[in-house]
Formats: structure tokens, sequence, C-alpha cells
């Protein structure tokens, strides 16, 4: 089985209707940490689809990134203010 990672997504979209359209499918598989930024829990070739699905959306112009949050990554990171870092959790929903 294939182990989730954290990915942080952000954006910078110039048209409202894609940058909603944008922030939706974010808020379906992660969480919104700030307007243009989100964590999503998943394995890598979950995320790279994601990825995918969301610069068919990108006009010309936009900036979308993901970057991949290591164990050493995670814990060297730090936060003031709003949600704190996501912790590393493995989980069984039944």
């Amino acid at each position: 089985m294939a182990q989730a990672m954290l990915f942080v997504f952000c954006y910078d979209i110039a048209d409202n209707r894609v940058r909603r359209r944008m922030a939706d499918m974010l808020e379906q598989h992660g969480t919104r940490v700030q307007d243009s930024v989100f964590e999503v829990h998943a394995t890598a070739p979950l995320a790279q689809k994601l990825m995918q699905t969301l610069q068919r959306l990108r006009m010309a112009g936009d900036s979308l990134r993901m970057y991949c949050l290591t164990q050493d990554g995670r814990a060297a990171s730090l936060a003031a203010g709003g949600a704190p870092i996501a912790e590393a959790t493995e989980f069984w929903l039944l």
C-alpha cells in the first residue's frame, strides 16, 4: 500500500470562476490553511493526478505549485497563527 504524505498546493489565479473551481476541488481533498494554500494528505500518484487536473483549469499567467513535505521537512516546519502544521497520521475509516 502506498504511503500517504503531506502535499502543499498553492496558487495565484486571476479569474474568480477558475479560482473558485480550483479551491472547491482542493477542499474536497484537503484543508485550506490560507486563502490560496491547501494541505492535502495523499499518496504521490493521487497528488500528481490532482495536480494534473488543476493544471487543466489554469489559464495563461496563472501560477500553481505543489510541494511534498517529508517527515524531516514537516518536523522543521513552523506556523504562527492559523491552523497548526498538519501531523503525520495514519488512520482507517471504517
